[in-house]
């Protein structure tokens, strides 16, 4: 992907991760370029199919375009929440620094990309609190 690509995802991104909405200037870590759709699922290079992740949340999606919402007695298979086709706002909310998801695709996202993870709520806490997140 060459880096006119790659800027602008970042861009349209604001900098941000489009999972969690962690900023990428206070994480240590690099973010990525991620393949919604993996390449081995059919995902192309089109702008359309990438979004820019945190390395947690792009390690933890990996090629999954599933999982399980297990809010029902019986668990049902829906699709993972997708920044270039789903609202964030709709899919989820923030109670403090925890991620709650509002819909099933906005549960089964939380959990298959492990968004609450005691020290990324801990980084959001304390982004809170310096008035750096989700602003």
């Amino acid at each position: 992907m060459d880096e006119a690509t790659a800027r602008f995802v970042r861009e349209r991104a604001g900098f941000r991760c489009e999972y969690c909405l962690l900023p990428e200037r206070h994480v240590r870590l690099p973010f990525e370029i991620e393949h919604v759709v993996a390449r081995q699922h059919g995902g192309t290079d089109a702008l359309g199919n990438l979004a820019f992740a945190c390395l947690h949340c792009n390690k933890r999606k990996g090629p999954n375009l599933t999982g399980l919402d297990r809010v029902a007695a019986r668990a049902k298979i829906v699709r993972l929440f997708h920044p270039r086709h789903h609202s964030w706002g709709y899919h989820f909310s923030l109670l403090g620094p925890r991620i709650v998801g509002r819909t099933a695709i906005g549960r089964v996202t939380v959990d298959v990309l492990a968004m609450n993870e005691p020290l990324l709520v801990l980084l959001r806490e304390e982004l809170i609190e310096e008035g750096l997140f989700p602003g």
